[in-house]
């Protein structure tokens, strides 16, 4: 886990800040997918990624792309457009859900909506 963040600090800077799960669910993850993570993480470095502006207007300076890992985990990274990688979340599916919900991706399944 201490690895995967290395690389990713060395990948998008030092200002890139993790949730606090981030360990939790590392360690859930195959070397394999663990690989995976890190080259998507690359892709979304070098704009090869499909990202999107999040439709809330307060959060319309932020970049953000989504993936999902296996059939539990579910990554998102956010930057500030035009600008450095700023939050690497690892999560489960409330945790994700919320974080879409907060930035106005969707209604959360779990509100009932």
């Amino acid at each position: 886990m201490d690895d995967v963040k290395k690389r990713a600090h060395e990948l998008f800077g030092t200002q890139l800040t993790f949730n606090k799960e981030f360990d939790t669910y590392v360690k859930k993850l195959k070397e394999g997918m663990i690989e995976e993570l890190l080259a998507w993480c690359e892709r979304c470095n070098d704009n090869k990624e499909l990202g999107s502006v999040p439709p809330k207007k307060q959060h319309k300076h932020l970049y953000v792309f989504f993936r999902k890992i296996g059939s539990a985990v579910r990554a998102v990274l956010i930057k500030e457009q035009n600008g450095a990688f700023t939050l690497f979340i690892l999560a489960g599916h409330k945790y994700y859900d919320d974080t879409r919900l907060h930035l106005g991706y969707k209604k959360s399944s779990y509100y009932g909506s």
